[in-house]
């Protein structure tokens, strides 16, 4: 069956319905009221143009419509301007790609940097201290691995303590760990800025309540606005373009 015949065949049975039941039309108009205050209001007028290219376009499938003289012109003008339209919307595809690829890449040369920038020596022995089990305290936590501590009595200046949250960033976590860290995420991601991020958080809250905790909670809160600051951006770098060894 041609497609015309079809479309004739579908418009019989509506006509039918609409005689058969007479509230449908009236429910069918207002629903195509609904549907033109909706786009005209969204779009304003050139909407309705849209809609005539459309039905332009769709009528052009069919060989005969394409010879009326009173339509011949018009459909050639909508065809390039369809024609350039969808070259305007490849172009812009490609561009995007583009700018995609090349943030990827990006992403993935900032990554490369963090983790092959060499842990300084200090930290490295706090590391190694760590694991030969002279670490003494409650929190036995990666930035525990790397040194980090907070308070007035062994507290360290807040340079130093910045120093082990970059390297706790940039560390492979060591099984020798508790499990639960197992999931604080890969060198230089997204889940190991939120890990650290949290845990910060965590410390604070925790001891929030404690007056004799007071300069370990100041110590941690201001290290979380730091760290946020200085890594929030590069980790939502990573969160768009993960390393290519996480994938």
């Amino acid at each position: 069956m041609h497609s015309y015949l079809k479309i004739a065949l579908w418009i019989g049975i509506v006509v039918a319905m609409f005689v058969i039941f007479p509230p449908l039309l009236v429910i069918a108009v207002l629903i195509l009221l609904w549907w033109l205050i909706t786009n005209l209001t969204e779009h304003g007028p050139k909407w309705i143009l849209w809609q005539r290219d459309a039905l332009f376009l769709w009528m052009g499938k069919f060989w005969w419509f394409g010879k009326l003289p009173w339509v011949s012109g018009v459909l050639r003008r909508v065809q390039a301007e369809d024609e350039r339209r969808k070259e305007e919307a490849r172009r812009r595809k490609a561009e995007a790609d583009a700018r995609e690829q090349e943030e990827r890449d990006r992403a993935q040369k900032e990554h490369d940097a963090l983790v092959e920038r060499p842990i300084p020596p200090d930290i490295k022995r706090d590391m190694q201290a760590f694991l030969d089990g002279s670490f003494v305290g409650e929190d036995q936590s990666p930035l525990a691995y790397v040194g980090y501590r907070v308070g007035k009595t062994r507290g360290l200046v807040s340079r130093e303590r910045q120093r082990r949250l970059d390297a706790c960033f940039r560390i492979e976590i060591p099984s020798d760990l508790d499990p639960k860290y197992q999931g604080w995420g890969g060198p230089a991601t997204s889940q190991r800025f939120h890990s650290i991020e949290k845990h910060l958080k965590m410390l604070a809250n925790m001891r929030g309540s404690r007056s004799n905790q007071r300069y370990a909670v100041a110590d941690w809160e201001a290290d979380r606005t730091w760290f946020q600051q200085e890594y929030r951006q590069i980790a939502d770098l990573f969160r768009r373009h993960p390393p290519r060894q996480y994938w």
